[in-house]
């Protein structure tokens, strides 16, 4: 009986890991452009387009539904990011030399470019409890700042100077606090979007360098991609950090994502050209489920929780043998974005 129900059981356990819904890759679209790097992607709130920010190609507006590129905005040379406003049909885009673009969302014409920055900004978020603009600017030597923007008035209304190196993006909370990662001091903080005053402050042992956060609100954890010579995926709760779980990942993380619906993590990894689905069990038990291939440098993505796609850019590139290590040399017209649906 023994042996019977262990055999039953296999063939059972065999049959949901055939059945379990796993990615693959649906779309492969390349896209005409010179040989520069490229930074954040964010997809439209109103409709079915992404935005993916070239630098110094500019802003390319790109329909997921039909996979063709719409158009790149004009006057967006340097975007490195986007936030959108919706409810005020607004864009804003954020720059390499430091300054902010204002666009109209609906027809993805430039209204005017703001003066922020000396040099670049790296990401922002829109916290609707306040009404602003979180930006943040980009390495500073040992100090960032975070800019508080009207997006009613268009105009920067406060800036907070950090002893941070490097900040990666912000993650709202949802209470009118964000999470915010500081990769070189191997600690992840929590602000008050009103009062830019310190809640909380953690640092959690195995993690010397946080970067891309995402979170599970309904059961209240947070997931912190730690780099490192031993890359992990911090599990902690949202309200205490306290480390519920740890579970290893590919190198150079940029990026998480948290599927709601099927209660799964989205992790790419750029160096080792894949993307990691890792099941939740429950809030303190997760599995790894699939390695999806993706493509080299493929680090950043915009995970929609409608379609359940992925979307990854990526270029293709020579690194020159040197010491110091060199920067990669991108391949002029070989920007492509990959998406990558459910089976």
């Amino acid at each position: 009986m023994k042996i019977l129900a262990a055999v039953l059981a296999l063939l059972l356990s065999g049959s949901a890991l055939a059945e379990a819904p796993s990615y693959h890759r649906e779309h492969r679209v390349t896209l005409p452009g010179s040989g520069h790097s490229w930074g954040f992607v964010g997809l439209d709130p109103t409709r079915p387009y992404l935005f993916v920010a070239r630098r110094e190609n500019g802003l390319t507006v790109f329909d997921v539904q039909h996979q063709r590129a719409v158009k790149t905005v004009a006057q967006s040379e340097g975007a490195n990011g986007v936030v959108f406003v919706p409810e005020l049909d607004r864009v804003f885009v954020l720059n390499t030399d430091g300054s902010l673009g204002v666009v109209q969302l609906s027809t993805l014409k430039p209204i005017k470019r703001i003066a922020v920055a000396q040099s670049n900004l790296n990401s922002a978020v829109y916290e609707p409890s306040t009404g602003k603009v979180i930006i943040v600017s980009g390495r500073r030597a040992d100090r960032s700042t975070l800019f508080e923007f009207d997006p009613q008035q268009e105009r920067i209304t406060g800036a907070h100077e950090l002893a941070v190196k490097k900040i990666d993006p912000l993650l709202l909370k949802g209470d009118g606090s964000f999470f915010l990662p500081m990769r070189d001091e191997g600690q992840v903080a929590r602000y008050s979007a009103s009062t830019f005053g310190v809640l909380d402050t953690w640092q959690f042992a195995d993690c010397p360098k946080p970067s891309a956060l995402a979170q599970d609100v309904e059961r209240q954890r947070l997931f912190v991609a730690c780099r490192g010579k031993t890359p992990l995926l911090i599990v902690a709760d949202r309200e205490t950090g306290e480390v519920k779980a740890r579970l290893p990942i590919g190198r150079d993380v940029n990026a998480v994502a948290y599927d709601a619906q099927h209660r799964r993590l989205l992790i790419p990894s750029g160096v080792e050209a894949n993307l990691l689905v890792i099941d939740q069990q429950d809030a303190d038990h997760y599995a790894l489920a699939a390695t999806v291939s993706t493509l080299p440098m493929a680090y950043n993505m915009a995970f929609d929780p409608q379609s359940l796609r992925a979307y990854l850019p990526a270029m293709d590139y020579v690194l020159p043998a040197a010491e110091p290590k060199a920067d990669p040399q991108f391949q002029a017209g070989t920007f492509s974005i990959t998406t990558l649906a459910l089976d």
